[in-house]
């Protein structure tokens, strides 16, 4: 089944592996209707992926992935925002010039633990500046160099939170990232909640302002779909869902996980100001 919507996915302006122009031909080609972009804490590859979008037919929504904090790191996706929101372009920059300094942090463990890598070429070959560079980005280094067979065992062995090159992200504020998104006219919906375990915590977000929880998602098996299905129901939130899609290589393609069109309107309408790519 492909559904109407994907509300979940990633482009090469954070750390996909396709270009927003491939992204946009692979959701045409699942058939899909409408695929929110929603990059790691950077609206760049939004207006790209509309503008291949239009002679598919296909709607794109302005979104994005921000890293927030309840007390460990979680991720919050913005809905149908203003993608050139002068707040969150701000903000978002700094959170730039930070994964940046993470990615080094990280090469330095890696070269203590007898496995270097090249952080300013991970950072140039992200994008340089501006790129939003992550783990993903130091995992594909390290099956270049040789260090591991593949980004799996990067992320076991190394980069995990539990392993010993992991350097933890310095992300806002879970009630500052709502804010955020909500001030750049969109909609703010927990991502994966399945995969962060905070199901205890997720009263407090909705008190925080959060709007929807992401109930489709490749982490969520069919009990996970009925439970979150069941909290959103009793706090009021709306449903989201998407592939969360990354790389063709072993996972879900747009379209896999996602809502139908009246959960896509009623996304739309909560959302304080929508932005429309149209």
């Amino acid at each position: 089944m492909t559904w109407h919507a994907d509300l979940h996915s990633h482009t090469t302006t954070s750390d996909g592996t396709l270009s927003p122009e491939a992204l946009v031909a692979l959701a045409a080609a699942q058939d899909l209707r409408c695929l929110a972009v929603t990059d790691h804490d950077t609206t760049g590859a939004v207006h790209a992926a509309a503008r291949a979008a239009r002679s598919h037919g296909l709607q794109i929504v302005a979104g994005i992935e921000i890293s927030a904090w309840l007390g460990h790191e979680i991720h919050i996706l913005g809905l149908f925002l203003n993608p050139d929101d002068p707040t969150l372009a701000q903000v978002m920059a700094g959170r730039a010039l930070q994964r940046q300094e993470r990615v080094r942090e990280i090469a330095a463990r890696l070269t203590a633990l007898g496995c270097p890598i090249d952080a300013e070429a991970i950072v140039a070959e992200a994008g340089g500046r501006a790129s939003n560079v992550g783990r993903p980005h130091v995992a594909r280094a390290l099956v270049a160099a040789g260090h591991v067979g593949h980004v799996e065992e990067a992320f076991r062995r190394f980069l995990g939170r539990d392993a010993p090159a992991y350097v933890p992200s310095k992300p806002l504020e879970a009630r500052a990232a709502i804010e955020l998104i909500h001030g750049a006219g969109g909609v703010a919906s927990l991502a994966h909640p399945g995969i962060e375990d905070i199901d205890d915590q997720i009263p407090v977000l909705a008190d925080f302002g959060l709007d929807a929880i992401e109930i489709r998602h490749p982490a969520h098996d069919a009990e996970r779909v009925s439970r979150y299905a069941g909290i959103a129901g009793l706090l009021r939130l709306d449903a989201s869902g998407g592939a969360d899609f990354h790389t063709l290589e072993g996972q879900p393609r747009p379209g896999d996980h996602g809502v139908g069109p009246e959960a896509l309107e009623r996304l739309r309408a909560r959302a304080p100001n929508p932005f429309s790519l149209a």
